[in-house]
């Protein structure tokens, strides 16, 4: 008998992935973000709250928000036409089920890579990765390279995968990867600004590649990454250059944690080059013998051994 008191029509918010946006800005130090809760604000607001609440006291988080922090956004996120078109399908896949193959159709198209043309004529099928369209398998030649009916099983393309997992396994694999994260750190103190950063040492021998973490003060994991050192890449100077590489999805991360640990007496400076670079594996058994086919270089374990990096 009592009926609906009060009815409020007001705006919502929906994020691209459909996660919320909680933590600090990376652009800002000491700005909290928490928003974009995609409708679930009181269901989840408390949690929500408490966790920015920790971060805000202790100077970071106490539980792991990796999936939500800002820093997972990137700049296209902004453009309003992006936004206007994701914001609507987002919206209608709240509710829906989120099977792991499912991929977003509006918003695409943002970046490519320069083998673009050649992956869509050899069949491929295109994800979304940090808006790279980039391939995630290959239709044979006249088959569509479309999912049939979504499943948490094997779906109709998982054949086409795994003979392209056994020939990268027996044989040799192109994987193109130019999504990852690439960093040109330069200037006289840059190896020994990322040595600070790093549990290895990346400063070592010229030309070589070097695996490492960069941990918080309490040993987590801040970034996990690969470290070029390659000879100096201005005329002007004959300071080693660093090419630092990160995982697509924690690029925003990777950068700021740079950024926020460059000493005010540090003469290095980073540059995200990630668009300017793009990122071709040769993997397998036959590796080197793919690319002895197609360079008068050198490419025997003896001139191009492990870990080396040969402009």
């Amino acid at each position: 008998d009592v009926g609906a008191k009060t009815f409020f029509c007001g705006p919502e918010s929906f994020t691209p992935d459909l996660a919320p946006i909680i933590g600090e800005s990376p652009e800002l130090e000491h700005y909290f973000v928490c928003a974009g809760l995609n409708s679930l604000g009181i269901t989840t607001g408390g949690g929500v709250g408490r966790a920015v609440a920790r971060w805000i006291l202790d100077g970071e988080p106490d539980v792991d928000i990796t999936a939500f922090n800002p820093e997972r956004l990137r700049t296209f996120h902004r453009a309003p036409e992006y936004r206007a078109h994701r914001a609507v399908e987002a919206l209608g896949m709240v509710y829906q089920c989120h099977y792991p193959s499912h991929a977003m159709r509006t918003g695409r198209d943002v970046k490519r890579s320069p083998l673009h043309d050649r992956h869509a004529a050899a069949n491929a099928y295109f994800r979304d990765v940090s808006g790279w369209e980039s391939p995630g398998w290959f239709a044979p030649a006249g088959e569509r390279p479309e999912i049939g009916a979504h499943s948490f099983g094997r779906e109709n393309w998982f054949p086409y995968w795994r003979d392209e997992h056994e020939a990268c396994r027996s044989g040799v694999a192109l994987i193109d990867m130019s999504f990852m994260s690439k960093f040109l750190v330069q200037g006289r103190d840059a190896g020994r600004f990322l040595n600070r950063l790093s549990t290895a040492n990346v400063d070592a021998e010229p030309e070589r590649i070097t695996y490492t973490q960069w941990l918080d003060q309490a040993g987590r994991v801040q970034a996990d990454v690969t470290v070029a050192k390659l000879p100096s890449m201005s005329p002007r100077c004959d300071d080693p250059a660093f090419l630092v590489i990160a995982t697509d999805t924690m690029h925003n991360h990777t950068h700021t944690w740079m950024q926020r640990h460059l000493g005010g007496e540090d003469h290095a400076f980073v540059t995200d080059v990630t668009g300017g670079f793009a990122q071709i594996n040769v993997q397998g058994p036959r590796a080197r013998e793919l690319l002895a086919a197609v360079t008068d270089a050198d490419v025997s374990d003896a001139a191009l051994p492990f870990r080396s990096a040969t402009p």
